[in-house]
């Protein structure tokens, strides 16, 4: 499930964070003709262009504001903000014995440009929490609140950047800000899919984007319709995803095979129903999630850093 994931955040010591953009996602890549043909590593593996970067590479989250502006949630507190695609770098409330230290999981912007911070946890051996903040001065100071998880449990968010405040909580109910405090909430309907206080009982299926899509472990990915789950393609070669996004046209994900070991990861951009182009990023970069910004640029993320793509590179970006 999607938010079987957000479990695997605090054991995230190798989360992964890589942002990439890519002017290319305008242009036609090559076609694989056959899904079945497992691409090799010596023609398609990327060329990963590093470059120095600070101690904090890990990345929880990455919210893709507008134009080359992007702000990175970082791992062990702080976030990171770029107006150049990831050129330069501005860290902010990353120091723990500080007071304005801020520590979040996840981050988005609604439709009054105010940025939310949220942190949640289920409780295993220690009770659960959620935990809300937000900031009218683009990151420069942040208020708080804390929620009783036993009456009302926000998990993550479900809104997309610039639109109306919207929450899934952990039974799976979708529900709006009604205030433009984080404190009143309404209902707004109900994702069965990803309800994480029931057990999964459907094997083999993962949920991502807000449930908007689905991948099942024989390969075969689909989008949710308003009419019901719609094929995008089947990719045989893999069965396992972490991440989906949909830009320029093209739906991307990043997937391997569980069978494998070591298993490299694959970078697919799937359109009319095809797999169109692949690339191999490695064996070792697991947990990569993706973005796409309003310029229809691609960006990766996990807990060795951000990278943009550019064609069949990699670029690094923080």
């Amino acid at each position: 499930m999607l938010l079987a994931q957000a479990f695997r955040q605090h054991r995230f010591l190798l989360v992964v964070t890589l942002s990439c953009l890519s002017s290319s996602c305008n242009t036609e890549p090559k076609q694989i003709k056959n899904d079945e043909r497992v691409p090799t590593a010596s023609t398609t593996k990327p060329k990963l262009v590093h470059k120095p970067t600070g101690p904090d590479k890990a990345v929880h989250d990455l919210l893709t504001v507008n134009g080359d502006t992007l702000i990175a949630v970082k791992w062990d507190g702080g976030i990171a903000l770029t107006t150049d695609a990831g050129l330069h770098w501005q860290n902010l409330h990353d120091q723990s014995q500080k007071r304005d230290f801020l520590y979040i999981k996840y981050l988005t912007i609604d439709q009054h440009h105010v940025l939310w911070g949220l942190d949640s946890w289920p409780g295993i051996h220690e009770p659960a929490y959620s935990r809300l903040a937000y900031s009218t001065d683009f990151g420069k100071t942040w208020k708080r609140h804390e929620f009783d998880t036993h009456t009302f449990f926000p998990y993550e968010f479900y809104s997309l950047p610039g639109k109306p405040l919207q929450v899934l909580t952990y039974s799976g109910v979708v529900s709006q800000m009604q205030d433009r405090l984080g404190k009143k909430w309404k209902p707004v309907k109900n994702v069965a899919e990803l309800d994480n206080s029931v057990n999964d009982t459907i094997p083999g299926d993962a949920y991502f984007s807000g449930g908007h899509f689905k991948f099942l472990e024989s390969g075969q990915l689909f989008f949710r319709a308003v009419n019901g789950w719609k094929p995008l393609a089947t990719v045989r070669f893999i069965n396992a995803v972490d991440n989906v996004c949909s830009c320029a046209g093209s739906t991307f994900l990043v997937g391997y095979n569980r069978a494998v070991s070591p298993t490299p990861y694959y970078l697919l951009q799937v359109a009319k129903g095809q797999v169109r182009d692949t690339i191999i990023i490695s064996g070792e970069d697991e947990q990569i999630h993706l973005r796409c910004d309003n310029k229809e640029r691609l960006w990766l993320f996990n807990y060795k850093g951000i990278w943009m793509k550019a064609g069949k590179k990699l670029q690094y970006r923080y």
